[in-house]
């Protein structure tokens, strides 16, 4: 008689019947793209690549894997943003790592760093200096970064920011992309604390909290009790951030050029404000929504 000493492989929980559940759990908690949020999470949480999971469908899942993936379902059934529950997102095709503390980067802002890219490159400049208010995880200034030193331009971006923590995620982002504090400088500084700049840049740049109250009041759960207020509303009308930029913009000895990140549907409200400054030369562009998405300004 054989002794069995081997396990039933029935009384392991696979890869296929785990995501099987979870997606469904997902589903039905309203969680769009269920699916691709369940296989992200499994990866996470068993160190793979979302081909692995394909090739390894019967592969048995541990106990210890199975309960913390159990976790992290139930907290992005909660509303939680994935990218929190990860601890990371990608922004212009760099990593960058977040907690609650900064923004969750959006596509459309990918669009400012865009137009700043494509404007320098038409400007034929070898040097640039870069004024960024509210660096957030610092995904904007790392992106403008990277892209300009592959393309050989020299740069030096003095980001602000008046919250202490975000600027904790901000350096602990420029070094895991491998930027040097001597190019972009991090400052813990209010925009509204600030007169005018001490110095002349090429360009101001912003994507500020332009939502109003009122519509930050109205906001999914999911951003509304995860990601910080005061990186969305300025608990106003979502136009006193743009004030203020203005105001430094306008003042007679700054010379350089302004790109601001907008709202939907603050089209009309920012001429009145541009004409206030008596800012005349701008243009807006348009996300591929067709929603008026990024200012530009110049004197």
């Amino acid at each position: 008689m054989t002794e069995n000493n081997t396990t039933d492989k029935n009384q392991f929980i696979t890869v296929l019947d785990i995501l099987k559940k979870a997606v469904s759990d997902l589903d039905e908690n309203n969680i769009i793209d269920a699916r691709l949020n369940a296989e992200l999470l499994l990866c996470y949480v068993m160190n793979s690549k979302r081909l692995d999971l394909y090739v390894n469908y019967e592969k048995p899942v541990k106990p210890s894997e199975e309960n913390e993936f159990r976790k992290l379902i139930s907290r992005r059934i909660s509303n939680e943003p994935l990218q929190y529950i990860l601890g990371r997102t990608n922004f212009f095709g760099y990593d960058i790592s977040l907690d609650r503390n900064v923004l969750i980067p959006r596509q459309e802002t990918e669009l400012l760093v865009e137009r700043v890219l494509e404007d320098i490159s038409a400007s034929g400049k070898k040097s640039v200096s870069i004024f960024e208010i509210g660096t957030g995880s610092g995904c904007i200034a790392i992106a403008l970064g990277k892209k300009l030193g592959e393309q050989n331009i020299s740069y030096e971006i003095f980001s602000i920011d008046k919250s202490e923590k975000a600027l904790i995620i901000a350096k602990k982002n420029l070094e895991l992309n491998g930027i040097s504090g001597k190019e972009i400088t991090l400052y813990c500084r209010d925009v509204f604390d600030i007169p005018r700049l001490k110095k002349n840049y090429d360009y101001i740049i912003s994507n500020p909290p332009y939502i109003s109250i009122a519509e930050w009041e109205k906001l999914p759960d999911e951003i509304r009790n995860y990601e910080p207020k005061t990186a969305l509303t300025d608990d106003k009308n979502g136009l006193n951030f743009y004030s203020k930029i203005f105001e430094i913009f306008s003042d007679l000895e700054f010379s350089g050029k302004l790109f601001c990140e907008i709202g939907y549907r603050q089209r009309e409200s920012l001429e009145v404000l541009l004409r206030k400054y008596e800012i005349m030369k701008y243009k807006f562009y348009k996300d591929y929504s067709d929603i008026f998405r990024i200012l530009k300004a110049e004197k």
